[in-house]
């Protein structure tokens, strides 16, 4: 009996290991098999995909005469749009600069409703009050070069001598007209003084029509006594202050007139607010050609590709085939306009310095300026959100209420 119980026990132990080997096998040849089957389905989905993509791009390309007027429409809005928006961010941005780069306080003094000088008096003054670290005089006005009947902007720089001056390439190319291409001489009183051109600036928003001299020769050109400041800086280094001092210095002189930079930042930041002028008549022209378009795509809809829809139903297309079909198409064309504008947008304001709308923005008497490449990516992005998203959602939505609806009354 012993040795049965042994031989039976022997033959269990040597069947559990036949089974656990036979699951073992069968486990691994399952995960191989399921593993090779999800890979062929992600490989089919794959292909399926592709296809559909290069279905829908084909029937793009054979309905192309539906889809151009589309394309140049779109492009012509986001064009016009970026291309405002470009020319004044890049205005703002060099005007915020010259701001930053000046006091926390800018004081001017007025006369019967004029600007006229400060003096030393009224910077002592100034830097007597509690709060004030330091008061920057600063030297700069209008020269009248009577003979083209122009007015040339002088800025003091101390970091220049007494024989030289900086000028920006439109001075240059006016002075040039008039034979002064290494010199000039500004008549003031009985004398002139004779100033050699030691550089030649890009002229931008900043620099345009100006030519920086030294502070000397500046109050001499512009008729001023070495006491005197066609304005002041005062810098507060406690911006919680500025508005207090601001007052202190209008109560200490009634006749100066204390702007805290706050107030320019806000007055350049608005100085192109949506609402104003010729700026509402673009944007109101964008919105009218984008409602246009709109229109334009769902009529073609409602119409001929009404029966393009019921046809690929019947081909065995379910309703999201369908919705997906319209979305790569209207995708693609949207995308490509959309960048395609921004493109030409940047190439029109900062490579060609946008004709036409420049002088809209600064005037006719501006000629040959410099946009500083200024991109702002939250600006584009509304402007994504506010012209794709809205065009794509006319197209799906009136698609999916076509493809809902019953094929043979579509067909009809």
């Amino acid at each position: 009996m012993k040795n049965e119980d042994i031989g039976i026990k022997i033959l269990t132990k040597m069947l559990m290991k036949l089974v656990y080997k036979i699951y073992f096998l069968l486990r691994k040849t399952l995960y191989a098999s399921l593993k090779i089957a999800n890979k062929q389905y992600k490989q089919l989905r794959s292909d399926l995909n592709k296809n559909f993509v290069d279905f829908s791009v084909r029937l793009l390309i054979k309905e192309k005469k539906d889809y151009i007027f589309s394309f140049f429409i779109f492009t012509f809005i986001v064009f016009i749009i970026t291309s405002v928006l470009f020319v004044s961010n890049s205005v703002k941005r060099d005007l915020l600069l010259s701001v930053q780069n000046g006091g926390e306080v800018i004081v001017k003094n007025s006369k019967s409703g004029r600007y006229t000088s400060a003096t030393d008096e009224e910077m002592d003054d100034i830097l007597q009050i509690n709060g004030v670290e330091d008061v920057i005089g600063m030297v700069d006005g209008y020269y009248n070069f009577t003979q083209d009947r122009r007015v040339f902007h002088i800025v003091a720089d101390n970091d220049l001598n007494d024989t030289s001056m900086i000028i920006s390439d439109d001075v240059a190319r006016e002075l040039k007209s008039f034979k002064y291409e290494k010199e000039f001489n500004f008549l003031v009183k009985d004398k002139a003084i004779t100033l050699n051109i030691d550089k030649i600036l890009e002229s931008t928003i900043l620099t345009n029509n100006t030519i920086f001299v030294n502070s000397d020769n500046a109050r001499e050109i512009l008729e001023m006594d070495e006491d005197e400041y066609s304005f002041l800086n005062v810098i507060v280094p406690n911006k919680d202050e500025i508005e207090n001092i601001a007052l202190k210095i209008a109560r200490l002189y009634p006749n100066l007139i204390a702007i805290p930079d706050y107030e320019l930042k806000s007055d350049y930041e608005h100085l192109y607010y949506y609402k104003g002028g010729i700026f509402m008549i673009l944007y109101i022209v964008s919105l009218v050609s984008f409602f246009i378009l709109l229109k334009n795509q769902i009529s073609a809809i409602y119409g001929s590709r009404r029966k393009e829809i019921a046809i690929l139903r019947s081909m065995g297309f379910s309703i999201r085939d369908i919705i997906l079909v319209k979305f790569i198409q209207n995708s693609i064309v949207a995308f490509a306009a959309y960048f395609a504008a921004i493109f030409l947008s940047y190439l029109y304001v900062f490579v060609l310095d946008a004709p036409l709308l420049r002088n809209i923005f600064l005037g006719s008497g501006v000629e040959d300026i410099v946009f500083t490449p200024v991109v702002d990516i939250k600006m584009l992005f509304l402007v994504f959100v506010f012209t794709v998203v809205p065009y794509l959602a006319a197209i799906l939505i009136p698609s999916w209420r076509l493809a809902i609806e019953d094929v043979s009354e579509a067909m009809k």
